[in-house]
């Protein structure tokens, strides 16, 4: 091409030079002379003016073929999914509140288990994992039963159940190790609500990113401020920087399962095997706790 700008016509910008070399590269293939520019902080894809209407119709045409082969993301909710994963926290919280309570091979599983701020800090890592499992009373238990297996139904329904449950799992210990490193050392904390607070947030992000119907994208939202305002902020013993650093953390999860769903999905048993993975975490974070402090 002649170097001269009055000759030549604007066929695509874009911030990213990567995108303009991309489509740059497209219409080289398609024997289109072109140069990129920088202009206002942007790039240029320009072209010679008689090859400018050929030009934009090829890029038209890659556009239309490069949407036609990016796999649109499957929005329904997988049913048998959902009740695995809302089983498995089901279970898994009234099987350990069953052995708290009876205080199961003569140990002390509520001193081993919750999670005080100066300990967690200090190295004991497991008790982020397992104070989720750890309720104060019937109420406290049944409150986060009940909703617990309401947004895990919906998680492992969207994300299939290994990835929802480990997602759940670990956002709730991410919440709970961040509560910790912003309270008091000597500030406890205890229960499932963490780990519910993480679903809403992996729910929200995840339906955010993913760009569907707006209904769609603001109804988990909605769900989890419904959920704050129910449980989350009332209560002396209710640990609302917890309930919210769950959120956080379940927003950060559910970002990173649709960017990875867009451009690298997982084999359905690579998921089976992060939910079998998260169940062996907390089996392990329990028996570094017992041998610890039981």
């Amino acid at each position: 091409m002649e170097d001269n700008p009055a000759e030549f016509v604007l066929v695509y910008a874009s911030r990213s030079r990567r995108r303009c070399d991309e489509h740059a590269l497209v219409l080289r293939a398609m024997g289109i002379a072109n140069q990129v520019l920088p202009a206002d902080g942007a790039f240029a894809l320009l072209v010679g003016a008689a090859d400018a209407g050929y030009a934009r119709e090829q890029l038209r045409l890659y556009w239309q073929e490069r949407r036609a082969r990016q796999p649109r993301p499957d929005a329904r909710l997988r049913v048998n999914d959902g009740l695995v994963c809302a089983s498995l926290y089901g279970l898994t919280i009234l099987l350990f509140d069953m052995l708290v309570r009876s205080e199961a091979f003569g140990l002390d599983w509520w001193r081993a288990g919750m999670s005080q701020a100066g300990l967690v800090r200090a190295g004991e890592w497991w008790r982020v994992l397992t104070a989720l499992t750890l309720h104060g009373d019937a109420v406290h238990l049944t409150g986060n039963l009940v909703f617990g297996l309401m947004f895990c139904f919906l998680a492992g329904g969207t994300l299939g159940w290994g990835l929802g449950w480990a997602g759940i799992l670990l956002a709730g210990a991410l919440g709970n190790l961040l509560n910790a490193l912003l309270q008091a050392p000597g500030h406890m904390s205890i229960g499932a609500s963490t780990a519910v607070f993480a679903a809403v947030g992996i729910l929200a992000a995840h339906a955010w990113k993913r760009r569907g119907p707006r209904i769609n994208r603001w109804a988990p939202l909605g769900g989890g401020v419904a959920l704050l305002a129910f449980i989350g902020m009332g209560g002396e013993r209710t640990d609302v920087l917890a309930h919210l650093t769950g959120l956080a953390a379940g927003g950060l999860f559910g970002l990173g399962f649709a960017a990875l769903e867009a451009h690298a999905p997982l084999a359905a048993w690579h998921k089976h095997a992060l939910g079998l993975a998260a169940t062996l975490l907390l089996v392990l974070a329990w028996t570094l706790a017992l041998l610890a402090h039981g």
